[in-house]
C-alpha cells in the first residue's frame, strides 16, 4: 500500500506547486497590466495638461476648449484630469458660464467624488492660470457685465471670481467680500448657489441664529417679609446652562448659598437655635427675550419656575441635634423674574454675529411658597449676581448638513 500511495503523493504534490506558480504568475501579469495601463492614463493626462497651459497662454480659445474636452474623455470613475478649480477658471475665461453654474450647485456630489478618485499628476497648470487670470481679471469681470446672464448669475460671477483668484487679502477687504456675500444671499435667499457660498466662500463664516452657553455666578440673597426676620443675607453660587435662537433664551439653572439664622424658629415643637447655619437651594427654568443688544453688550429679561428649599447644613460631625435634618425641612416651588446683562471680552467680534465669553451681572426676584406653613418661613427671596459666562453660537454651515 505504502509503495502505491508514495508515487501518487508525489505527483499530487508536483501539481499544487505547478497550480501556485501559475496563479503566481498570472497575478504578477495582472498586476503588471493594471500598472502599465494606469501610466499610460496618467502620461496622456499630463500631455493634455501640457496641452491646455499651452493653448491658454497662447491665448488660443479653441485649441485649449479642445484639449479641455479631450481630457474630459480620459476620466473614468477612479481617475479625473482638472481640479475644480482649475475647470472653474478656464470655464470663466471661455465665457462658458451655464457649466461654471452647474457645477457650482452640485459641487458637494463633484467634492464627495473626487476624494476617492486618483489625482492629475503635478505640473504648473494652476499656476499658469491663476497668475495670467489675476493680471487680466479686469478682462473677466467685463464679460460678465456683457454677458448674457441673469442679475443673479452675473452677480454670483463676479464674486465667484474674487473668490477663486484671492482678491481680497487685507482683514477690510475679506470683511467687505463677506459682506457682499451676506447681501447677496439677503436678496437672493434661495439661490441655487446658497449651499456652495455658505460651505467655501466666507472668510469668516456667518453664524447660525441659535447657539449653547454656561454662566458661573458668585452672589448673595436676602430675604424679605418674615424670612427677611429669621434669616440672615446668604452667600452663595448658581450655575447656569442655556439655549438661545435669535432673541429668546432658555435656561435651566441650580444654585444655593448659606446664611445664619437671625432667631430662634419653633416648628412641629422643636427648636432650631438663632445664630445656627442654614442652607437654600434653588432649582429651574428660565425662558426670556433679549431687550437691547448690541456689539458689546445685551440686556435681556426672564421669568423663572422652579423648586426651591431651606433646612440645616449637613452634620456629619454630630455638631447639632438629629432631629435638626428630620423637622427644619422647608421645601415648595417658586417662580421669579430676573434682569441680566451681558458684556462681551471679544475687542473685535460681535456678539450679535458671534461666540462670545465675558462677565455676566443678574439681578432677580423669587417668590417663594415653601410648605408645612409656619409663619416664620414665609417670604420671598432677593439676589444679585456677578459671574462668567462663554457663549458658542452654531456655525452656518454645520446646519447644512448637505454638506
Amino acid at each position: 500500500m505504502v509503495a502505491l500511495v508514495s508515487p501518487f503523493m508525489r505527483h499530487f504534490t508536483a501539481a499544487l506547486v505547478v497550480i501556485a506558480g501559475c496563479t503566481s504568475v498570472f497575478s504578477q501579469i495582472s498586476s503588471d497590466s493594471a500598472s502599465a495601463k494606469w501610466s499610460g492614463i496618467e502620461s496622456r493626462i499630463a500631455e493634455c495638461r501640457q496641452r491646455i497651459q499651452r493653448a491658454f497662454l497662447e491665448d488660443d480659445r479653441v485649441e485649449t476648449q479642445f484639449w479641455m474636452d479631450s481630457l474630459q474623455k480620459l476620466e473614468t470613475s477612479t481617475v479625473f484630469g482638472l481640479y475644480w478649480d482649475e475647470r472653474w477658471l478656464l470655464y470663466l475665461w471661455l465665457e462658458h458660464y451655464a457649466p461654471v453654474f452647474a457645477e457650482v450647485s452640485r459641487y458637494s456630489e463633484i467634492e464627495a467624488a473626487e476624494a476617492y478618485k486618483t489625482r492629475p499628476p503635478k505640473d504648473s497648470l494652476f499656476e499658469a492660470i491663476d497668475q495670467r487670470l489675476f493680471e487680466e481679471r479686469y478682462v473677466l469681470f467685463d464679460q460678465l457685465k456683457r454677458a448674457w446672464l441673469s442679475a443673479e448669475e452675473r452677480a454670483f460671477g463676479a464674486l465667484l471670481v474674487s473668490y477663486l483668484l484671492r482678491l481680497n487679502l487685507t482683514d477690510a477687504e475679506q470683511a467687505a467680500f463677506d459682506e457682499a456675500l451676506d447681501n447677496f444671499l439677503k436678496k437672493y435667499p434661495n439661490s441655487r448657489f446658497r449651499a456652495f457660498i455658505l460651505k467655501r466662500m466666507y472668510y469668516s463664516p456667518p453664524a447660525a441664529d441659535w447657539g449653547l452657553g454656561v454662566d458661573f455666578q458668585l452672589g448673595a440673597y436676602s430675604w424679605s417679609k418674615a424670612l427677611g426676620r429669621s434669616l440672615g443675607e446668604a452667600v452663595g453660587a448658581e450655575f447656569g446652562l442655556f439655549f438661545s435662537k435669535r432673541r429668546w433664551i432658555g435656561a435651566l439653572r441650580i444654585g444655593g448659598g448659606t446664611m445664619r439664622l437671625r432667631r430662634e424658629i419653633v416648628h412641629k415643637g422643636y427648636n432650631w437655635l438663632k445664630g445656627d447655619p442654614a442652607t437654600v437651594l434653588v432649582g429651574g427654568m428660565e425662558g426670556g427675550y433679549l431687550l437691547y443688544r448690541r456689539k458689546k453688550m445685551q440686556l435681556a429679561s426672564l421669568v423663572e419656575v422652579g423648586l426651591s428649599g431651606i433646612s440645616p447644613p449637613a452634620d456629619e460631625e454630630g455638631e447639632f441635634p438629629e432631629y435638626y435634618q428630620d423637622v427644619f425641612r422647608f421645601n415648595g416651588w417658586h417662580f421669579g423674574a430676573a434682569l441680566q446683562a451681558d458684556i462681551s471680552f471679544n475687542r473685535v467680534k460681535s456678539m450679535e454675529q458671534f461666540s462670545y465669553h465675558g462677565l455676566r451681572l443678574r439681578v432677580g426676584h423669587r417668590w417663594l411658597h415653601l410648605d408645612e406653613g409656619n409663619p416664620a418661613m414665609q417670604g420671598n427671596q432677593f439676589f444679585i449676581s456677578i459671574g462668567y459666562v462663554i457663549f458658542g453660537r452654531q456655525i452656518f454651515d454645520d446646519i447644512y448638513g448637505d454638506y
